[in-house]
């Protein structure tokens, strides 16, 4: 008696203790010597001062300062520009790119607003 082929398979997924989840503002990236695709994707955001300035008032307690809200902070040290903080990534192969073009495009087409 012949032993029938499975005609489906199950594939779980489980999340790796390095699974994270990040925001996308954008990927850069291109081919790579060996032929794979690379892309990174990165985050931007406005720099963090470095160093900030508060003016400060006394309070009615004696001895006891408060910020001076009155007066704004003044900024003395950070970077100027926008942050791109590249967050991780990624290589493909040319059809594993392809596939994910693919995905991207019937997602994208899946999402817009229906009539």
């Amino acid at each position: 008696m012949a032993v029938e082929s499975p005609k489906t398979i199950d594939f779980n997924y489980i999340k790796s203790g390095d699974f994270r989840e990040v925001s996308c503002d954008g990927v850069v990236g291109g081919p790579t010597p060996q032929g794979k695709v690379w892309l990174a994707f990165f985050t931007e955001r406005f720099p963090l001062p470095r160093i900030v300035r508060h003016a400060l008032q006394e309070t009615s307690v004696e001895g006891q300062l408060q910020l001076d809200a009155s007066i704004p902070p003044e900024q003395l040290d950070g970077r100027s520009g926008v942050i791109r903080n590249v967050e991780f990534g990624v290589y493909l192969t040319r059809e594993i790119a392809i596939e994910l073009r693919n995905w991207l495009d019937k997602q994208i087409i899946d999402s817009e607003p229906k009539k």
